[in-house]
Formats: C-alpha cells, structure tokens, sequence
C-alpha cells in the first residue's frame, strides 16, 4: 500500500507533559479526513514562524498515534531549547502546524505473521507506539515483542499504556529496561544485548527485526542483531538525526 504525501495544516488540540523533557502534542486529525498514513511513517512538521534557528523551521517528527486513531494526530518529542522546540512547546490550543507526508518505509507490515521484534532506544519508542496500537486495536494476532531501553525510570513514555496493552493482549510483550536503575525498579536492567533478547524472544532466527533511536543506539542495537545472523533482509531500521 502507497499513500502519497500531502501538504495540509491541522490545528493543536492539547499538549501533554510525558516526563520533565518530552511532550506530546495533539493535532486535529477531523480537519483532514483524507489524510492517512501506515504505522511508522513520520511527517515534516513545518512552522513558519520559527526564527533564528540554525536547522531551519521544520522537523522530522515520527507520527505517535495509530492510523486508527482518528481523532488526532500525535507527535512526542524532547523539548530542546532550540528556537523550533520553544516555539512548538508555546503553541497556544486552536494554533495551526504545517505538515508534509506521510514520509517512510519504516512500516509494520500486518501481513508477516512471523514473531515481529522492536528495539528502541529512548524517544525511538513513538514508531513502535503507532504498530503496537494499530495492530492491538485490529485484534492482529502476530507475536509482538519490544525491548526499549532508558538510562531512568523517569525518562520512560507510554508505559502505563503499553503495559495495559500487553496485559490486554497475550500476544504483545512490552518490556522496559533501565540502565541506571533505582531500587524501586523490579524490571529489566542493563543495555540490551544478545542475552536479553534471547531471553524474550528465543525464536528470534527468523524474526523480522525492527530497529529505531538515535544514531548511536541504532547503529550498536544493529550490530547486535548481525551478531545473531540476522538476514540484512530481515532487519528495519530508523535513525531519528537529532532531537
């Protein structure tokens, strides 16, 4: 399935603090119905009144949401003090965004029905929220596994909701790990690595691997999974350049 970009406009329907850095921002999707998009795809979010930055006045953002989410369109990023990130973190309710897409072959593709994994470091979560929630509210009944990795519990986003998701839904497993963990974590530690993914997913041989982070996460979770013998046919990636 192709769906060709579009420029459109949507207004901001509320903002959500996540945790002391990041955001999430809501967007009117009503006012474009003809707008979709695939689980994974990001769009250019494009406002013209940014002044004075040096990366111009846009940004990559992956969509949060789920095509199936029809009444909104959501992006969660870090909020920097870049004059782009303080201007998008200042938009008023009822302020419109410019947007360009959808963008992207990083896609969850509902026909392989083998056991799907997810990787993700930190912020690189918000694709997988988009394919675990599609494929939850459609009752998919592919194996799901993510495997996402913060240095604190602090920084974790969508836990409350994707834990409920994998207890609602037998054949998705979300597990969060920490790398400087408090005591009052019981959950999973330490970066992941060939262990941890044996761990959770023994079948992994065949399994079609989906990569997301930063450029420095992607590229060592990448070479953990060729360590694997992992086919390059098998391997999804996506690397967020800068927040």
């Amino acid at each position: 399935m192709v769906i060709q970009p579009q420029n459109f406009s949507l207004p901001l329907v509320r903002n959500e603090q996540v945790n002391r850095d990041v955001m999430s921002f809501y967007f009117d999707r009503t006012k474009n119905p003809s707008y979709d998009f695939l689980p994974g795809q990001y769009n250019r979010v494009i406002i013209p009144s940014v002044q004075n930055d040096p990366r111009g006045t846009s940004r990559m953002f992956s969509i949060a949401s789920s095509p199936l989410e029809k009444e909104y369109l959501m992006i969660t990023t870090k909020i920097s003090q870049s004059p782009f990130k303080q201007t998008l973190n200042s938009l008023q309710t009822g302020g419109s965004v410019d947007f360009f897409g959808p963008i992207g072959r990083f896609v969850y593709d509902e026909t392989d029905t083998r056991h799907h994994v997810f990787l993700a470091g930190g912020i690189g979560l918000t694709p997988f929220r988009s394919m675990i929630m599609y494929a939850a509210s459609k009752n998919l009944a592919t194996p799901i596994t993510m495997v996402v990795s913060f240095s604190t519990v602090e920084e974790f986003i969508y836990f409350d909701e994707l834990t409920k998701i994998s207890a609602d839904h037998k054949n998705i497993k979300i597990i969060y790990t920490v790398t400087r963990p408090e005591s009052s974590w019981t959950g999973q530690t330490g970066r992941i690595s060939t262990d941890m993914i044996i761990k959770y997913i023994p079948d992994f041989q065949n399994c079609p691997f989906y990569i997301c982070g930063s450029a420095k996460v992607t590229v060592a979770l990448e070479e953990i999974v060729k360590s694997m013998n992992i086919s390059e046919e098998n391997i999804k990636k996506e690397e967020f350049p800068g927040y």
